[in-house]
């Protein structure tokens, strides 16, 4: 009788609860049918307002490209107009609801500084995004080397740099990392210098090679000859002669120089019986006096 009378609480709770959860489903089936053109409101704001926050940021960017402003400007402000955009449209589709905007704005602020607390990483990259634009210490297009890394810049966003690489591959550098490390801008000017050192045999005229070096200087367009162009002996190796050759061209042109100045002095050399020694050991025999 005892585990009967048990059995029948345990019924009694669980058809208690059933009716619960049933009323709480009924009442909130009630609300969202008397709330649903604010949901369908909601939803058309946030639809809507997530395209329009992409044409306007097009619209923007492609007024700045008319005015000539700078790449880096333009990729940086758009990032940041797209995160501010896109909060205001979900704000906006939130205070459709009827959700009190002075509360949740209150609480989201008072969010964002326990976030920002916990993400001062993140802030960090931010703050650097905004002095890498201010201060101008590298813009895009720019070739950089940075801790073992090399690419050419192709966005500057709100907390990252994003470069290429020659080989097509995609390199993401937070924008703190870029303010603490050491950075090495090889376009950092309109004009760069490419220096090759080249290797004769003792043998050679060092005169006829100079000349030769000076006749393929004079037949490239992209050396800039009006700059102080040089060929000097550089040192005197074990081996070989060696000539270093320095020569100026625009910084856009350098690789392109550099590849074209080592294949046209290899064929020259080559040419004209000039030999470029590579390392190899010498070994003389001296035949032994006889004895008398």
């Amino acid at each position: 009788m005892k585990f009967r009378f048990l059995d029948q609480i345990d019924e009694e709770e669980i058809q208690e609860q059933l009716s619960l959860i049933e009323q709480w489903l009924e009442d909130l089936c009630d609300w969202f049918l008397s709330n649903l053109p604010k949901f369908i409101a909601a939803l058309v704001i946030l639809i809507v307002g997530l395209w329009l926050s992409k044409f306007i940021c097009k619209i923007v960017i492609k007024a700045m490209k008319k005015t000539n402003a700078d790449p880096t400007v333009t990729e940086f402000l758009k990032s940041i107009l797209n995160i501010v955009l896109k909060v205001l449209v979900v704000i906006t589709a939130i205070s459709t609801l009827g959700f009190d905007m002075t509360s949740i704005i209150a609480s989201l602020a008072a969010a964002a500084v326990a976030i920002g607390l916990a993400l001062q990483d993140s802030l960090s990259n931010v703050a650097s995004g905004v002095l890498i634009i201010l201060n101008k210490k590298f813009k895009v297009g720019d070739y950089l080397e940075t801790e073992g890394l090399t690419g050419t810049v192709i966005r500057i966003e709100m907390m990252n740099t994003v470069l290429k690489t020659y080989d097509n591959k995609e390199i993401i550098i937070p924008n703190s990392n870029l303010m603490s490390n050491n950075i090495t801008n090889h376009f950092a000017f309109d004009e760069r210098r490419v220096d090759l050192n080249v290797g004769i045999s003792y043998e050679d005229d060092i005169d006829k090679a100079r000349a030769i070096l000076w006749n393929i200087i004079r037949s490239k367009k992209e050396i800039l000859q009006e700059n102080q162009n040089q060929i000097i002996v550089n040192d005197l190796g074990e081996s070989s002669v060696e000539i270093s050759v320095k020569v100026w061209c625009k910084s856009d042109d350098y690789w392109n120089v550099l590849a074209d100045m080592k294949e046209s002095i290899k064929k020259s050399f080559d040419e004209n019986g000039i030999s470029i020694p590579y390392n190899q050991i010498d070994v003389h025999m001296q035949e032994e006096k006889k004895s008398e």
